[in-house]
């Protein structure tokens, strides 16, 4: 996992955003919503595969390049006006140099029309660290993950297939690495047969590697002052996963997990039976009365460091859309790791030397911290901004409440059978559902 610095990304002239690190523009200066329009959108014949998506078709796009997230928003506006209403739109973008919000709130604000999309974007956009990271809107019609880190490492790490490719890195001049044949060849590998692609560049490398992948590449009109672009399909079968239609799941245990488990398969559009022997959810270990939400980090930048971090991070989007910060269901407020004894604090000392997002977590020192606290503290330590903690019964209860979620109270399984039809869950002689 990569050290975490966030140093400014844009640079602005003549009112338009530019890469400090690569010297290039994010868009088109002809006009960006414009160009996502003609290459992304019409180049992906968007416009007509979503009027004519079924309902509760599923539709993945895949991204190299989120950038100021324009491409999304375009994509997310389309999909809202012309699919139908019980269709999911799924994007997954990966981004090696995420903005911050404030730079992605000044370069968005570019395209007032965008206004209510861009802000439920930044309602959930905070400070990035390296890893997959979720993001719900519009309940069960569209969601964004968000891949942090160099995309030669994370894009191949899907398991799933994509229907749409847009290609939107920096120029492959300056910004060799995305356009690498590697890469392209895992978009080959994710690609579901009939995939599209489209991408600005018209470079022969791109074009070369494009085919080599599986691709069938054409050379069509430009936006703006360029030319030509590129577009294609994919000609072969997938061989990435499969995916599976959404049927009936049967989760076991109305805790915090439970719950967790029912409302996410919920979303993705199972039907699904939560069975709890209790009265109601969260009577038993996920039923104490508070919980405290930060993050148990390593200071070796360490794989499981990174599934805290994406947890944590999901977690706090979560809890801001489903509770209110009221003080009864969840309050969002600053969390502190005291340094109470010489190897806490050494620990922390490491820890601190990996350049944090300053919104994610920094030092404190002793007056600092007990400020915060409003009392007397022995040691300073380290203040996480964003965290909070929250009452789990009402997490749960939010969780159950999901559409798609049918709640069975007092439903004791004594034993699970499985068999060709799928499984069945008893409750001594007395069979109390069916489920794939």
């Amino acid at each position: 996992m990569p050290t975490m610095e966030y140093p400014e990304q844009l640079e602005w002239q003549d009112g338009q955003p530019v890469s400090r690190h690569f010297g290039d523009v994010y868009f088109s200066r002809a006009g960006g919503l414009d160009e996502v329009r003609h290459v992304f959108l019409r180049g992906n014949r968007l416009p007509e595969r979503f009027a004519g998506l079924p309902g509760g078709a599923r539709f993945v796009i895949g991204e190299t390049g989120f950038g100021t997230g324009l491409n999304f928003l375009g994509a997310w506006q389309l999909f809202e006006a012309l699919a139908p209403a019980s269709a999911q739109l799924d994007f997954v973008s990966t981004e090696l140099y995420p903005l911050s919000p404030a730079e992605m709130q000044r370069a968005l604000a570019l395209w007032p029309e965008l206004a209510p999309l861009t802000d439920c974007l930044l309602a959930q956009y905070g400070a990035l660290a390296p890893g997959w990271h979720r993001f719900d809107f519009a309940p069960r019609r569209v969601r964004l993950t968000l891949l942090i880190g160099d995309a030669r490492a994370t894009l191949p790490a899907l398991n799933g297939v994509v229907d749409a490719w847009f290609l939107d890195g920096f120029s492959p001049a300056r910004n060799p690495q995305l356009w690498e044949p590697a890469l392209l060849h895992a978009i080959g590998m994710h690609s579901r047969a009939g995939a599209t692609v489209a991408t600005y560049s018209c470079a022969g490398a791109v074009r070369r590697a494009l085919a080599a992948a599986g691709f069938d590449v054409r050379k069509t009109r430009g936006f703006g002052s360029k030319r030509e672009m590129l577009t294609g399909e994919f000609r072969a079968a997938a061989r990435a996963g499969v995916r599976m239609q959404p049927t009936r799941a049967a989760v076991i245990g109305a805790g915090l997990a439970g719950c967790a488990v029912a409302s996410s398969l919920a979303r993705r559009g199972w039907q699904v039976t939560l069975l709890e022997r209790g009265a109601g959810v969260a009577t038993e270990a996920s039923g104490n009365p508070q919980g405290v939400l930060y993050a148990r980090l390593s200071a070796h930048g360490t794989a499981l460091s990174e599934v805290v971090l994406s947890g944590y991070q999901h977690s706090l989007r979560l809890l801001r859309r489903m509770l209110p910060s009221d003080g009864l269901a969840w309050s969002d407020a600053p969390v502190l790791q005291l340094a109470f004894d010489p190897r806490e604090a050494q620990r922390q000392q490491a820890l601190l030397q990996r350049n944090w997002p300053h919104p994610l977590l920094h030092a404190v020192d002793v007056q600092q911290a007990s400020d915060i606290a409003g009392m007397t503290l022995p040691a300073g330590g380290v203040l996480f901004p964003s965290g909070g903690w929250v009452h789990p019964p009402a997490l749960c209860q939010a969780l159950a409440a999901a559409e798609g979620v049918e709640l069975r109270t007092g439903a004791s399984v004594s034993q699970l059978r499985h068999g060709n039809a799928g499984w069945e869950a008893w409750d001594g002689a007395h069979r109390l559902l069916h489920a794939d």
